[in-house]
């Protein structure tokens, strides 16, 4: 063997040992880091990796594997937070209450498809961080607005929650026809289209979820299933807006208005996205929470800033009772008849490859955790 050769071999065997060394530094310096107290690697940009989807945004970060937050399934992270922060409130945490029934359906309908037909992939996504964080919730500001998450909730939202029998919240849907998948199979059928007017099968199911836990924790609401897209989508907002304000006017007592949805995420080229959680080895579907913005009232949004607040502490709830429940709030330059008062939000429940009892099973935890607020923003 010549000169040049071993001395190549040797230089290559001290650079794979070099490369070793390094490598074993750089791991025991990060799990040294995270042995201090208090220590996290937010600000470590290059441990997260994130990608863009139609829609919606969908990231994996290192980072949270190393602050204990990927898939958290409590709130013990938080419970020092919560004990020196202004939420005081004694709903804030009452987890121990929660009940989720049994998904059940009347539907006896069957569908039979060619086996020749194309079939599409379903890509499960937990959406994790995205936009600002404030203590264990995130807001996506599409606004260019600054926004104080902290200060905004300080602030009382504008609504009047009383004992009362009298009606306090309206459930709305202005799309009301949007369904969900009926089976967890990982894929769809290309004729797959997700709307019924049939109610038991549709997000008026997720709306009557959400109703019966707020009644059942001592808060009246109307459930509106009057359907507003069929059989013309154009105008869903203008039909929706005349039945709120029909509800508004027949029960003056009403101070929070919800318009819920369900999102459509990717495509057949990407394959649809699920954004799904898991609660008490439940699978279920996340929700966003949209809150309008209008600086300018350019759009005649004169109650912006209330809502935000309400929506604000909402995801906070949520996320607090039942920990990965919530994609980042998205705060945006729109309105969604939230002008018509000062305690409206339009919350989306999974997307269209959900399955239905996904989408059941978070409606009753969003139930629960919005009872919870508003008991805690009860007037005796």
């Amino acid at each position: 063997m010549n000169f040049a050769l071993k001395k190549r071999i040797v230089n290559l065997v001290y650079d794979f040992f070099s490369f070793i060394c390094l490598f074993i530094a750089i791991l025991c310096l990060i799990f040294k880091l995270k042995s201090l107290e208090n220590f996290k690697l937010d600000n470590l940009e290059f441990l997260a990796v994130k990608s863009v989807w139609p829609r919606g945004n969908f990231s994996f970060d290192f980072k949270d594997i190393f602050n204990n937050n990927l898939y958290a399934n409590d709130f013990s992270e938080f419970e020092n937070q919560n004990e020196n922060s202004i939420f005081k409130y004694k709903n804030l945490n009452k987890q121990s209450d929660v009940k989720i029934p049994d998904f059940k359906t009347d539907s006896e309908t069957q569908e039979y498809h060619s086996p020749d037909e194309i079939k599409h992939k379903i890509i499960e996504n937990h959406f994790l961080a995205g936009g600002i964080k404030f203590e264990n919730i995130y807001v996506k500001n599409r606004t260019g607005i600054e926004v104080d998450i902290s200060k905004e909730l300080e602030k009382l939202p504008d609504i009047n929650i009383t004992n009362t029998k009298n009606p306090q919240v309206l459930i709305v849907h202005t799309h009301t026809s949007e369904s969900y998948m009926k089976d967890d199979s990982g894929f769809y059928y290309d004729s797959f289209y997700p709307r019924t007017t049939d109610n038991t099968q549709n997000i008026t199911r997720v709306g009557q979820a959400i109703t019966d836990k707020l009644i059942e924790n001592g808060i009246n609401t109307v459930h509106d299933i009057t359907c507003h897209d069929n059989p013309t989508y154009n105008g869903s907002y203008s039909r929706a807006a005349r039945t709120i304000e029909e509800n508004l006017k027949k029960y003056p007592s009403i101070q929070v208005v919800i318009d819920i949805h369900r999102d459509s995420l990717g495509s057949n080229e990407t394959g649809k996205i699920k954004p799904v959680f898991k609660y008490n080895d439940k699978k279920s579907a996340q929700l966003m929470i949209i809150s309008g913005c209008d600086p300018d009232q350019s759009l005649g949004h004169p109650n912006w800033e209330k809502n935000l607040r309400l929506a604000l502490r909402l995801q906070k709830y949520c996320e607090t009772l039942f920990p990965g429940i919530t994609r980042p709030l998205n705060f945006a330059k729109v309105r969604y008849n939230q002008h018509l008062t000062p305690g409206s939000m339009l919350i989306e429940v999974g997307s269209d490859a959900n399955t239905l009892e996904e989408a059941v099973n978070t409606g009753y935890m969003l139930g629960q955790a919005l009872s919870n607020l508003l008991n805690d923003l009860k007037k005796q």
